[in-house]
């Protein structure tokens, strides 16, 4: 399969953007914000100020949208867990405690946040429940969840010298599709910038700067914990790191909220992290490590959850010594990377665009590319079997 035809966009030149100069913050701070519609299927967040202002300027702008997939976020919990949104949002966060974490490892995005909640005019409990899909999914354990991503990263660097790449396609319950944004945020005083791929009031799903790039898979088997750092901050404060050693220590040492795999990727590096609340291991196919790969069971981390444990025990009797996992989406991913000599930015389409890895669920298809003076981000906002990639780039 190929897709259609690549769109090359360079984030400093736009067709078609939107000028906001209006955003007025606590009644005396006035930021200029371009909101780009050049695509019709991904709007374009540039975001250029404080933490709490790109937040608002986030909720302002985009209110319409947020108020639409916030009633429908709560409609689906309503249905779910039959109680209302409310009561559950409540229950939920009295019975978590995650801001302790967030303020120590990522106080700023408490701060974004707390924008998105001012800006949107929705309270900030909501937008706060709102960010934490998989500390939900894994502390109510919900089976058979739509949320099934795969995830590779190649390291065509080490072998003969040419672009790295990690990708992944997200998939997410179809109430979230067409809600897609990019958040394109600048820090003035730094000069760094990232491009966040997420949906309208989310801080991030997954993204991009000018160093490293980072993918996510839930592993809802892994232990969890009720307060450690959720999974939208470790996105985040990934992407706030200027390079690969700093990111991986970074999940290396902090405490995980939820069971998640991370491919990290740079210009000279991958790896694929395995997280528990507790234990963090690596994974790779091979001893190679020219390339990972990545669905949503754990394959090499053994840390899991006393739930999952009491369903194995159910099962067999007893725990087994040993739990082999696999998938048809790991399993398709594997086949092609290890029938393809040359990992090619084309073979890395062929394998997301590709059931069952590209699905009825799949939210969007991410590719990052890592060179050594610039990166790019290729977005499909949808199936990208049918759905032309859009190329942004970072210098």
């Amino acid at each position: 399969m190929q897709v259609k035809s690549i769109l090359l966009f360079i984030l400093t030149i736009s067709i078609s953007s939107i000028l906001i100069s209006s955003v007025n913050i606590d009644g005396d701070t006035r930021k200029e914000v371009l909101l780009d519609t050049t695509y019709s299927n991904l709007p374009i967040l540039h975001l250029n100020g404080t933490p709490y202002e790109n937040g608002f300027q986030h909720g302002k702008i985009m209110k319409s949208r947020i108020l639409e997939l916030v009633e429908l976020w709560k409609n689906d919990i309503k249905k779910k867990y039959q109680v209302s949104a409310d009561e559950f949002i409540t229950t939920f966060l009295d019975s978590t405690d995650y801001i302790p974490a967030i303020k120590k490892w990522t106080p700023d995005l408490l701060e974004e946040i707390k924008g998105i909640s001012d800006g949107s005019g929705i309270d900030f409990k909501t937008v706060f429940a709102f960010q934490l899909i998989d500390e939900i999914w894994t502390n109510e354990r919900i089976v058979n969840s739509p949320h099934h991503c795969t995830s590779m990263g190649i390291n065509n660097y080490k072998k003969h010298g040419s672009s790295n790449y990690i990708a992944q396609n997200i998939d997410i319950t179809p109430f979230y599709h067409g809600f897609e944004i990019l958040l394109d945020i600048k820090d003035k005083n730094s000069n760094s910038r990232k491009l966040v791929t997420t949906f309208a009031g989310y801080i991030g799903a997954n993204g991009l700067n000018k160093h490293i790039g980072i993918t996510v898979n839930t592993l809802s088997d892994l232990k969890s914990s009720l307060n450690g750092l959720p999974v939208c901050c470790i996105v985040r404060g990934v992407l706030d790191k200027a390079s690969f050693e700093e990111a991986v220590n970074f999940v290396k040492t902090i405490k995980h909220a939820s069971g998640q795999n991370y491919i990290i990727g740079s210009n000279h590096d991958i790896i694929s992290l395995e997280c528990a609340s507790d234990l963090v291991t690596e994974y790779w196919p091979d001893s190679t490590k020219d390339y990972t790969f990545h669905a949503n069971r754990p394959l090499t981390n053994n840390s899991y959850h006393p739930a999952y444990l009491a369903y194995l025990e159910a099962l067999y009797g007893s725990i087994p010594e040993s739990i082999s996992f696999s998938d048809e989406r790991l399993e398709s991913i594997k086949n092609i990377l290890l029938n393809n000599q040359q990992i090619s930015l084309m073979t890395i389409k062929d394998a997301l665009a590709n059931e069952p890895v590209c699905n009825s669920n799949t939210f969007v298809s991410t590719i990052m590319e890592f060179n050594n003076d610039y990166n790019e981000l290729l977005i499909s906002p949808g199936k990208p079997d049918s759905i032309e990639y859009i190329v942004f780039r970072i210098k």
